[in-house]
């Protein structure tokens, strides 16, 4: 508590003005997930109160708002709401500095949160901003000093931990690692750090790092000679892998680029504006803006000649790679759709509703919903004889390929399991119980727990007999 009110004592310097009601919060549908910048940002434009209704006499006030457009830290109109772990609503710039402080609990509970993740309330924004415009309440533009970053794998360590490092483990990002993405004997980490690492496999050191971005790099991926990464800034940085130079931007987003994915000559890019678009990875033109989708888009695969697009509209659309045209809006899932995998005859979709629907690549009809975990399903992948999905629910299960019939449950993880691989002999998993996984893919048991990431492992890469894993500590671990 002693945090908070420091922080409280900083807004109040900053702003005197305060609005007679608790501060209240929404717990929208849990429907959007990451955006996850942990460090501050430059000042964008915030909506804020007329200058009238600060003055001490309280004469001339502007209309008041409901209470829970306010930030429970600062007490003012939030610009940007974003949820934390326990449901309740903070403006970003404020949450994002309670982090950086050191703090790892709900300012409002004081629950220490599961997980860093911030996720955007466009229902609150939308409401704030309406209310705001016909309220006629200025917009109005605070500066924020900016904050140094922290670097969360030290937060609760000892110098003398930290002063002794893993050789496998791998450090050098300032925050959490969002994808990895191997290419010879390269390996590639994107950060909410804003940066792109670029590692040597064989001496795992790191060669490069790629500074471009103005906000977290979320995803990664390959095409011929080139690297492209999204981010958070909205845009595509397009890098040459024999250089490491940038060779161009892409832009036309108008908010996060969650997904990428290639095939055929085309680079997919999945938003939370809820579109894709689609760019030549030659020429690096942009072929068509597709639009359908009503949530941002989170993931993408690709089966049969045909590109899936997974929503937090609890649907997923089927493209044709070629034509651009949208074949098909699969639906039945009744919560968000965060998870896609494909085998070469069938897709697989992981929901919130704790789910998975199995589609056929080609009619595109609905074969199976597989049900058995109690909590939502976060990642899935394919091997050549099962199928595996990991949930919130702290479990993976083992789904066979042909017949769809669930064959094992893995237990062993203490929380909540965000990413899976699977290799030739061994499936890897990762979790917010800071461990890595190996199960033997005949006995489908458990025959290694790894440790040495400080906090959850949230994706992993299986390449040249090497798994690599990214942290929510900024680290890389090689196994």
């Amino acid at each position: 508590m002693k945090a908070l009110k420091n922080l409280l004592n900083r807004s109040n310097s900053e702003s005197q003005h305060r609005v007679p009601d608790s501060p209240a919060y929404t717990t929208p549908p849990p429907i959007f997930e990451e955006k996850q910048d942990l460090q501050s940002e430059p000042a964008e434009p915030v909506l804020a109160v007329s200058d009238a209704r600060r003055t001490a006499d309280g004469s001339q006030r502007s209309p008041v708002a409901p209470s829970s457009f306010y930030c429970p830290i600062s007490m003012e109109l939030m610009n940007d709401p974003v949820m934390v772990a326990t449901g309740h609503t903070y403006d970003r710039v404020c949450i994002e500095r309670w982090l950086q402080q050191g703090n790892r609990t709900c300012p409002v509970t004081g629950m220490r949160l599961r997980h860093l993740e911030l996720t955007p309330n466009f229902a609150l924004r939308n409401a704030i901003q309406e209310w705001a415009t016909s309220n006629k309440v200025p917009m109005l533009h605070r500066e924020v000093k900016p904050h140094a970053a922290i670097n969360t794998t030290t937060l609760y360590k000892t110098e003398e931990e930290v002063s002794v490092a893993p050789t496998n483990i791998l450090q050098g990002h300032d925050e959490i690692v969002w994808s990895v993405e191997v290419e010879g004997n390269r390996l590639f980490s994107a950060s909410a750090d804003k940066t792109i690492r670029v590692w040597d496999i064989s001496s795992r050191r790191c060669e490069q790092v790629l500074e471009d971005h103005a906000r977290p790099v979320l995803s990664l991926a390959v095409a011929g000679n080139k690297l492209f990464s999204g981010s958070y800034d909205y845009t595509i940085k397009v890098w040459n892998l024999q250089t490491l130079q940038r060779i161009t931007t892409l832009t036309g987003h108008t908010d996060a680029v969650r997904a990428l994915a290639v095939t055929e000559g085309r680079l997919f890019s999945g938003s939370y504006d809820s579109t894709l678009k689609v760019w030549d990875s030659e020429t690096l033109q942009c072929l068509r803006t597709l639009s359908g989708h009503s949530g941002p888009v989170r993931t993408l695969v690709c089966s049969g000649g045909h590109m899936f697009s997974g929503s937090y509209d609890k649907t997923v659309r089927v493209w044709d790679v070629q034509s651009l045209e949208c074949l098909a809006t699969l639906q039945g899932h009744s919560g968000a759709v965060r998870a896609l995998a494909a085998s070469p005859t069938r897709v697989f979709s992981g929901s919130d509703d704790a789910t998975i629907k199995v589609w056929d690549s080609d009619n595109l009809q609905c074969l199976k919903t597989l049900e058995g975990h109690e909590d939502n399903v976060r990642v899935l992948a394919v091997g050549d004889k099962y199928v595996f999905s990991g949930s919130w629910d702290k479990t993976i299960r083992v789904w066979d390929i042909v017949t769809l019939e669930c064959v094992k449950v893995l237990e062993g993880h203490g929380e909540a399991v965000l990413a899976l691989a699977v290799g030739d002999t061994f499936l890897v998993s990762g979790s917010y119980d800071t461990t890595v996984r190996f199960w033997d893919l005949e006995t489908l048991r458990c025959v290694k727990k790894c440790e040495g990431h400080d906090d959850a492992v949230r994706v992993l890469a299986v390449a040249q007999g090497k798994v690599f894993s990214g942290s929510y500590d900024g680290t890389i671990g090689v196994w």
